[in-house]
């Protein structure tokens, strides 16, 4: 583990720390590989083999005396997402739970000491998981990545309010910018982000993203605003999972790709895209990364209707920046004449399709 770092917990009951290394080696060969051939005494190897089918890796070990990974382990494995990571704020502590409320309010309640910057709070199973406006999100035990992350933006770039639009944006088009350069790496299909916060694939939400309430930390230096960017992703959800409402509008990365994947795997993976590119916006400000929420804006060309609280405009959406805010072309006729009008990202309360 990197300086800094804490071992990571799995708080209900803490398994023992797992051989990652020896489980990589694994992971890598082709097949059986011979006990002797891996570095260690042996009794040790065989105990961090045993530990590591304990925790639900599946390891065969055939009557030659061979030993090879053959899957997964169906549960999170917080060693596993750890090992190597190397990010610099996102993922320094992480926790990881067998069932609970929500991500969120975990994570939210982790506020009070600046310590618990970059923490992530992840849990296997939610049972008050929740996406905007208090809609509800409804995932099967086990099925998918559930994962909030505690971070201290400078003040310059943090919201000012719980419900601050100034600071939130950003910090929303980080997550969802993040999980959808993953979902298309790892399914090789486009996916593409929906205003504000939802990741889809061909129109079917495949993740959501939600960022919520800032909240006063009392710190050596006065008090610091703490943002949570919670993020819900389908992964091993396959169509009959979903509730009958939202069959045909969702979808997940097993039903995209046709096979299950490691989460553990996954869960690391999407932490380095997060860490990346919120520290790309604290050393370049948010400007670096509207290029990326540019290619991946699903509104983008097509006719929209901005609310804002001194009106609707509708127009075909040329640009969004996150500096400059949407710029919309407003059509020739009927209407007002054509040009570019710009309205602030702190100014939008929702985005339609228009016409």
């Amino acid at each position: 583990m990197s300086e800094g770092r804490s071992r990571p917990t799995w708080v209900d009951a803490s398994p023992p720390a797992l051989n990652i290394p020896l489980l990589d080696r694994l992971r890598s060969a082709d097949g059986p590989v011979p006990l002797g051939d891996l570095p260690g005494d042996p009794a040790a190897v065989v105990a961090d083999i045993d530990a590591l089918a304990a925790f639900g890796f599946a390891i065969d070990r055939p009557a030659a005396g061979g030993v090879a990974y053959r899957g997964p382990s169906p549960r999170l494995c917080p060693d596993q997402i750890e090992h190597e990571l190397g990010t610099l704020r996102v993922g320094r502590r992480l926790a990881v739970w067998s069932r609970l409320g929500s991500t969120n309010d975990v994570a939210a309640r982790a506020a009070s000491s600046p310590a618990n910057d970059g923490l992530v709070v992840m849990a296997e199973e939610q049972t008050s998981g929740r996406g905007r406006r208090g809609r509800s999100f409804v995932a099967p035990p086990g099925s998918s990545l559930l994962m909030s992350a505690l971070l201290f933006p400078p003040a310059g770039l943090a919201p000012v309010g719980p419900d601050s639009a100034a600071g939130v944006a950003w910090l929303t088009v980080v997550g969802a910018v993040a999980v959808a350069e993953l979902v298309s790496d790892r399914t090789g299909r486009e996916a593409r982000v929906k205003w504000p916060n939802d990741v889809r694939v061909e129109g079917r939400k495949v993740c959501g993203v939600l960022v919520e309430r800032a909240i006063r930390a009392l710190s050596a230096d006065g008090a610091e605003t703490a943002v949570v960017v919670g993020v819900g992703l389908n992964v091993n959800v396959s169509e009959a999972d979903f509730p009958a409402e939202l069959r045909g509008k969702a979808t997940s990365l097993r039903m995209l790709a046709g096979r299950d994947f490691d989460r553990s795997d996954l869960a690391r993976d999407l932490i380095r895209r997060l860490d990346r590119w919120y520290d790309a916006v604290l050393r370049e400000g948010p400007a670096a990364l509207s290029p990326a929420w540019r290619a991946r804006c699903e509104h983008l060309g097509r006719l929209v209707r901005v609310v804002t609280p001194s009106g609707a405009v509708v127009g075909r959406l040329a640009d969004v920046d996150l500096e400059l805010g949407l710029a919309l072309e407003l059509d020739r006729e009927p209407g007002p004449a054509a040009g570019i009008v710009r309205v602030p990202l702190d100014a939008v309360t929702a985005l339609e399709p228009g016409g």
